[in-house]
């Protein structure tokens, strides 16, 4: 069995995740922490509005969607596991579906956290 697909799917990922991942750590500066080192959301806003971590995650989604679509397009056409396209879509968008989910749920647990404790009697 070949594992071309597998190699240069894995590749594509290491390449794409590196930029991604160090678009979004490098808004990491931009975090105010308190002396335990907490994040102080009263001095941290950027997780209240549009930041390049979002815009990541909407890149992320929509090469997941392509992904899942061109997978989809190779297995209708009859191809099977043994082609090195069908295992790059695979590995493609099992790896990036996985990101994507991660980086929105740890997204949305900032936003979260950020406003209870920004607005801790407001939803009381």
């Amino acid at each position: 069995m070949p594992v071309t697909g597998w190699v240069v799917s894995s590749i594509v990922v290491a390449v794409l995740g590196s930029v991604f991942a160090g678009v979004i750590a490098s808004m990491n500066k931009k975090v105010v922490r308190d002396k335990w080192g907490k994040i102080d959301f009263t001095k941290t806003d950027f997780y209240f509005y549009w930041t390049r971590w979002d815009t990541i995650i909407l890149i992320a989604a929509i090469y997941t969607f392509l992904n899942i679509t061109g997978l989809l397009v190779f297995l209708l056409r009859g191809d099977n596991i043994n082609s090195p396209i069908i295992q790059y879509f695979i590995h493609q968008t099992v790896v990036f579906s996985l990101i994507t989910f991660l980086w929105m749920i740890t997204k949305l647990v900032y936003v979260f956290k950020g406003i209870k404790e920004r607005w801790p009697n407001e939803f009381k």
